[in-house]
Order: structure tokens, then sequence, then C-alpha cells
């Protein structure tokens, strides 16, 4: 069977992907700001750790109801790692020059510009504001 396959048989899905940061409520902002994220919930909020939960949706209502998978925006711990390894975050955009002008507006660097796969997809890598790198993709 495909791995695809496997893993719906056995269960395993992906409930969410956690991005650190330094400041949660900037970052939370940002991604809000340059992917038309809203908050869900937050289900840490102490003074030394928070996490804020973001769907696709341009309001907490839609972004609630969304099926994707969510973002988990979490504090970095003091000596942690260092943010900017290979990209963790894998966004997929109806239109990449567009989701790359949101996204440098609302405070991300340009960190490779556009250039395609061998297998046709359109890809491009930026940073947002605390230097998680974010990978964009359009299918075409």
């Amino acid at each position: 069977a495909a791995p695809a396959a496997i893993a719906q048989e056995t269960g395993v899905t992906v409930r969410s992907v956690r991005v650190l940061a330094t400041d949660v409520d900037v970052l939370a902002k940002f991604y809000s700001e340059a992917f038309g994220m809203s908050e869900t919930r937050r289900p840490v909020d102490t003074p030394t750790f928070k996490e804020i939960v973001l769907n696709s949706g341009s309001t907490p209502a839609l972004a609630k109801q969304a099926t994707s998978t969510p973002i988990v925006i979490a504090t970095r711990a003091k000596g942690g790692p260092p943010a900017g390894g290979m990209a963790a975050l894998i966004l997929e955009v109806p239109d990449m020059d567009a989701a790359i002008a949101r996204a440098t507006a609302a405070g991300a660097k340009l960190m490779r510009p556009v250039a395609k796969s061998g297998e046709g997809l359109s890809y491009a890598f930026l940073s947002d504001p605390d230097g998680n790198q974010v990978e964009l993709l359009l299918r075409r």
C-alpha cells in the first residue's frame, strides 16, 4: 500500500505544527497578517510559557471550523534551539506573488526567491519575524 494509505490505516494524522517564538503574540500576529489565519484558542498562557493556536480563516469562527492542520505558536525556551533550521512549516498558497508580498509586508524576509521543483511545484523560502523558515508551495 502507498505510504499515505498506511498512515490512514494506522490512524496516524498530523494534529498540528508547532512554531517556536521568543514573542508568541508578535509571531501570532505575523501569521494572521501574512497568511490570513486567526486564533482559535490559547491552551497555555502562563508567565513563562504560552501557546496560541491559529488556523486558516479570516475570523476566529471560520478558523475554528477549518479542517486544515493548525499552527501552534509556542514559547521558545531560553537556551532552546535557535530559529532558522530547515523549513519546518510548509504552506500551500493559491498565488505565490501575492503570498510573498503579503508576508513581506507583515515582516517576513524573502530568503530564497521562487523556483520550480522537478515535480513542477513552485516554491520559495521566507523567514518569519522570529527567524523560523517558512516554505511556500504553489501547485501548477
